[in-house]
């Protein structure tokens, strides 16, 4: 029988495997270094360390002296295959003196040979926790006495073995959550830098699969529109995932994701911009860091398109109330989805509400809005229905909502027409706000001769002596707290009648008569030799100013 070498050496070769413990945290170079020591050591004829692998059910050979280093990786005993099984299920070491193939622990392996081996020990290799992880094996050609100094070598090999498969892995660990780190920071600064969905998210599909080790990432943007959540980037390309998921079906989608997989929602607040799903991976917490990284993106570059839009928006509307285009303007308008040569009716309303534009929106769809500060502007489509149902139907919104002013232009066709269109709607706005008394709609054709009044109002180089005359005689009414503007209105309303125009102000005809010889006094106007029609219309153009308020020559309330 093949005996031992002498012991004298095991100090040497515990010291020799401790330092190359210690020289390396590479595992496999490690594990190379130990067998092939044990082996030179022993003088044992094979040298195999396994490591238990596949959530516990197989033991992998992770090292093994020549000539058998081509196996590493190839060789597997299944769970309570082999003498390494039974030193792992009973923590401690055990070996075969002779004829190991007949011991019923033993596994025959034809890679390795063992038909020629006689004698086999294992230890086997616990983590510091007390945990199994794997197993040292010799094996000899001869049969062999193992000595208790070389099971105690073994063993204490073992455990230094422990420690630096611990230490790895540990190692391993650490870099592998510095590199997630470093790809998340890389991530994150692509992300920032994005400024379209179609630059933003592909490269988050490609950067998030290789982080998580994923085996694809998908992502899905909503479509509210269509009430589901519509594929926009894999990667791989050609994933075959499902191209649209309805908003009904996410609460099951992301909750009940087949494992391995994370399906997560993209979240802005409360509101749901889309979906991220990786397959063949378990990385819940990259995946999150992803989702919400990617959600915050999408919701910068969801503003960034709004206030882009709006900006996009301000400018035609400004180049059509112009009538002068200071750019691309159908340009501008094939980007808005804008037919220059349709039929559209331009609105002005006041006050700007937010929730005035959703109802308008509601009822003519494909309107175009720019909302300021005191105005609401839109370009309504006129549909096959025409431009009588678009102001019925707004005209609706108006009775279901008092405090709502809105004027509409005439119909407008052509990038030409919209300037007096703008115009139209800005007058028809006035009209609805200061003459019928209570705000409303009011389309432009509907101001009747007021459509003149209006713009004399608003015209500051107009000058006429009956309109100065009558804002002399409405100035000393406020100033001397009189009624000698209503009485001349009165008055010229009823042609000219003392009767009639006493009883319609409940006067005495003599204190009418008096009035009127005061209204001479103050405003110079002869109602014996004058043009009551003239005067008539400069007491309704006076009358409109005071109603337009300060500054309505210049644009004042309802400027479009």
């Amino acid at each position: 029988m093949e005996r031992a070498p002498a012991a004298s050496g095991d100090g040497r070769i515990l010291l020799e495997i401790i330092s190359t413990v210690g020289s390396s945290l590479d595992l496999e170079e490690v594990l190379r270094s130990v067998v092939r020591l044990l082996t030179d050591a022993a003088a044992v004829h094979a040298c195999f360390v396994y490591l238990i692998e596949d959530d516990g059910q197989r033991l992998v050979m992770r090292a093994a002296s020549q000539p058998y280093g081509h196996l590493v990786g190839r060789i597997a005993l299944e769970r309570g295959e082999g003498l390494a099984w039974w030193v792992i299920e009973h923590r401690e070491p055990s070996f075969m003196r002779e004829n190991a193939p007949d011991d019923p622990r033993f596994k025959f392996v034809p890679e390795l040979e063992e038909e020629q081996f006689q004698s086999l020990i294992s230890a086997p290799i616990l983590a510091r926790a007390g945990e199994p992880i794997g197993a040292i094996s010799m094996h000899t050609e001869a049969p062999r006495e193992f000595s208790e100094p070389e099971v105690d070598v073994l063993v204490s090999t073992a455990s230094l073995v422990a420690g630096a498969i611990d230490n790895a892995r540990l190692y391993e660990e650490t870099r592998q959550r510095v590199g997630e780190l470093e790809n998340l920071t890389a991530l994150g600064e692509q992300i920032a830098r994005a400024e379209s969905r179609d630059e933003l998210l592909p490269e988050v599909a490609a950067r998030a699969r290789r982080l998580l080790r994923a085996d694809a990432c998908h992502l899905y943007v909503a479509d509210r529109a269509q009430g589901e959540l519509r594929l926009h980037s894999s990667s791989p390309g050609s994933s075959g995932a499902r191209t649209a998921i309805p908003l009904a079906e996410i609460g099951q989608e992301v909750g009940g994701a087949r494992s391995p997989a994370v399906a997560l929602p993209l979240l802005a607040g409360d509101e749901l911009l889309g979906l991220f799903r990786a397959e063949g991976t378990a990385e819940v917490d990259l995946a999150r860091a992803v989702a919400n990284q990617t959600a915050v993106a999408l919701a910068k570059i969801d503003l960034i398109e709004r206030l882009t839009e709006k900006n996009l928006i301000k400018d035609f509307f400004e180049e059509l109330a112009g009538g002068r285009p200071i750019g691309d303007l159908e340009g501008r308008a094939t980007r808005l989805g804008f037919d220059l040569d349709a039929r559209y009716l331009v609105l002005a309303a006041s006050p700007p509400a937010e929730a005035l534009e959703a109802a308008i929106a509601a009822v003519a769809p494909g309107s175009l809005f720019d909302r300021r500060d005191d105005l609401l502007r839109a370009l309504l489509r006129v549909t096959e229905e025409g431009v009588g149902d678009i102001v019925e139907r707004v005209r609706n919104l108006a009775t279901a909502d008092k405090g709502m002013a809105i004027g509409l232009s005439n119909l407008c066709s052509g990038a030409a027409s919209f300037a007096a269109g703008f115009e139209e709607a800005r007058h028809a706005l006035i009209g609805a706000t200061v003459l019928g008394g209570k705000p409303g709609v009011v389309a432009y054709e509907e101001l009747g001769p007021y459509k003149y009044l209006l713009r004399m109002s608003l015209d500051v180089g107009v000058r006429d002596p009956h309109r100065e005359a009558v804002a002399r005689l409405a100035e000393y009414d406020r100033e001397h707290s009189t009624s000698l503007l209503p009485t001349l209105e009165e008055f010229l309303r009823r042609h000219g009648s003392i009767a009639a125009t006493a009883s319609a102000l409940y006067v005495h005809p003599n204190t009418l008569r008096q009035r009127l010889g005061r209204i001479s006094s103050v405003s110079a106007i002869d109602l014996r030799e004058d043009d009551w029609l003239a005067i008539e219309i400069a007491v309704k153009l006076v009358k409109l100013e005071e109603a337009l308020g300060p500054g309505a020559a210049g644009g004042g309330p309802g400027r479009v």
